[in-house]
């Protein structure tokens, strides 16, 4: 070949290479690394979620599932390519996962009242649950299913309790409203000129009204640290005070009732202000009145002995209100805490309380991060265990204001 003939052919396979360069170069884009970041992007935005989020592939196993999952369910591991139905053993949601898979439809959510089973408890739970298809880059069409389950078993408690607190306190009210109605429809009649009926008629509404008012101020006390709870510690007027001046006072207060009784109080404190402890005094008012009231109200009159006593044990404090009265049924423990709960009396139809008093001591005390219990053993004692922890943590400072 002629050295132009050489040239010219050095020049084509130049042109050849350069074009072969430049065609790699413009489909690295589309190369199988990026589809692995996109999914890298995608478990990333899944996981940051906080429900429970699982992708399913074709034959409904689990290709990802979040930490959320893990902690609903109560497993550990790694769940990829484990069966759907060895995580969920309710078949109601299995089939509502392959229904919407068959529909082809792009998203649906039912609500399941399902067991879960956690450890060898099963524990029932309220769970919504949503699925939808998505496509990955590259991926055929409804190749996964992504399913998200939100546990809302905490707002249907909430609600539950709404309804039965509101039940409960419309029929607590109705009664003495309609006995104060009843009374006075018969002094409306005629009774009025008779002065024996007349006044054993008001001192049955006065005795009724004031019921009334006791309820509405238990509910309003109840709301209150309802309320103050939800701010947690720094919703408390925390400050020292004396135990033992506190139920002194309480004991004071409660006076004629204790003459009513015949009661005998017992009190034993750690001495030399060691009885001290940390928190919001109208809170305590609150716990001691309501245990020692109960007390008083809840036996008969007579041998009656009420111990309040306080001790340090494992780094808390320890305060205990104890009597030897009736007792409590063992059957009705359990509950005795809950609102408007009260334990049915047969030595007595006259003992009526609002079935507040409990629930308000037991949210005073959890609201200082402390716990309340109850033993009991009929025709021997009942003792209310209040275990506060050594101190109360200061709420967090608030940053100064700034100086002129």
């Amino acid at each position: 070949m002629t050295p132009l003939e050489i040239l010219l052919l050095i020049l084509c396979l130049g042109l050849a290479i350069g074009c072969l360069l430049q065609g790699r170069r413009r489909s690295s884009p589309a190369s199988p690394g990026s589809e692995a970041d996109r999914a890298s992007v995608l478990e990333s935005v899944l996981e940051g979620l906080g429900d429970s989020c699982l992708l399913l592939n074709s034959n409904h196993d689990i290709a990802f599932a979040n930490h959320e999952t893990l902690d609903l369910f109560r497993v550990t591991g790694d769940l990829r390519g484990r069966p759907l139905a060895s995580l969920i053993s309710d078949e109601r949601i299995l089939q509502f996962i392959r229904r919407l898979d068959a529909s082809g439809a792009k998203w649906a959510e039912e609500e399941f009242r399902s067991p879960i089973v956690r450890g060898n408890l099963a524990d029932e739970r309220f769970l919504v649950v949503s699925a939808a298809p998505v496509q990955l880059s590259g991926d055929a069409p409804g190749r996964y299913l992504r399913v998200v389950i939100r546990d809302e078993t905490d707002r249907h408690e909430t609600e539950q309790i709404r309804k039965d607190f509101v039940a409960n306190a419309s029929h607590e009210l109705r009664t003495p409203l309609s006995i104060i109605n009843g009374y006075l429809e018969n002094l409306l009649e005629g009774d009025i000129d008779d002065p024996a009926m007349s006044r054993k008629a008001l001192i049955t509404m006065q005795k009724h009204g004031e019921r009334i008012a006791r309820i509405v101020e238990d509910m309003l006390t109840l709301s209150k640290f309802e309320s103050v709870g939800e701010k947690g510690i720094a919703g408390l007027r925390a400050a020292s005070f004396s135990c033992r001046e506190c139920a002194e006072d309480v004991i004071e207060r409660l006076a004629p009732l204790v003459e009513e009784k015949r009661a005998r109080f017992r009190l034993h404190f750690p001495p030399d202000g060691a009885d001290e402890i940390k928190g919001d005094r109208f809170y305590w008012d609150q716990i001691f009145f309501n245990l020692i009231e109960n007390a008083l109200k809840e036996n008969k009159p007579g041998n009656l002995e009420i111990a309040v006593t306080m001790a340090r044990e494992d780094a808390a404090s320890v305060i205990r209100i104890a009597d030897n009265g009736i007792g409590i049924p063992r059957a009705d423990l359990p509950f005795i805490f809950k609102r408007f709960y009260r334990v049915a009396k047969h030595h007595s139809q006259k003992i009526k309380g609002t079935g507040l008093g409990l629930s308000i001591v037991r949210r005073a005390v959890e609201s200082h991060g402390g716990t309340i219990s109850v033993d009991s053993t009929l025709g021997l004692e009942t003792v209310f265990t209040i275990r506060l922890p050594d101190y109360l943590p200061d709420p967090e400072p608030q940053p100064a204001a700034p100086a002129d």
